[in-house]
């Protein structure tokens, strides 16, 4: 198997548990705890980035985008068929608490933050695996950055 199927593959895993995941973390949002959820979320992404960082950049940032394209469309798909289902669930054992506009609006707008910061995350372990390969040219560097001001002066 291929680099690029097994990112594929990876991406492919972490989308459809995403996608499984998402309703249920809008709905622990509005009727949990609003920290909770984005916390949730915020560990997924983590554990899949750090897992598609195993590959190279171009093949990390491909499996992200995968991950992100299948996750978000069919999340949203089953938010629409399980909503229903936890709102006649909730009500009948306790209340549902409905999110209003401004609510909805914030809440996406965290999730499609966490989400891009993906990307901001990937961009951050990759340069720091080339800081750890090219630290003693980073030494050198910074060791003789002062030799020039040490001579002129």
């Amino acid at each position: 198997m291929t680099n690029i199927q097994k990112v594929i593959k990876y991406s492919l895993i972490c989308g459809f548990i995403g996608a499984v995941l998402f309703p249920f973390i809008h709905e622990s949002y509005a009727n949990i705890g609003k920290t909770f959820s984005l916390a949730v979320l915020a560990v997924l992404v983590l554990a899949m980035t750090i897992r598609l960082s195993t590959f190279s950049l171009k093949e990390a940032l491909f499996g992200i985008t995968v991950t992100l394209a299948v996750s978000s469309v069919l999340g949203s798909s089953l938010y629409f068929i399980v909503h229903e289902s936890i709102v006649d669930f909730l009500e009948k054992n306790s209340r549902y608490f409905y999110l209003g506009m401004d609510e909805h609006f914030r809440y996406y707008a965290f999730v499609s933050l966490i989400l891009l910061s993906s990307y901001i995350l990937c961009l951050l372990v990759f340069g720091v695996k080339r800081l750890i390969k090219n630290r003693s040219a980073v030494k050198d560097y910074i060791d003789n950055a002062f030799d020039n001001i040490d001579a002129e002066g």
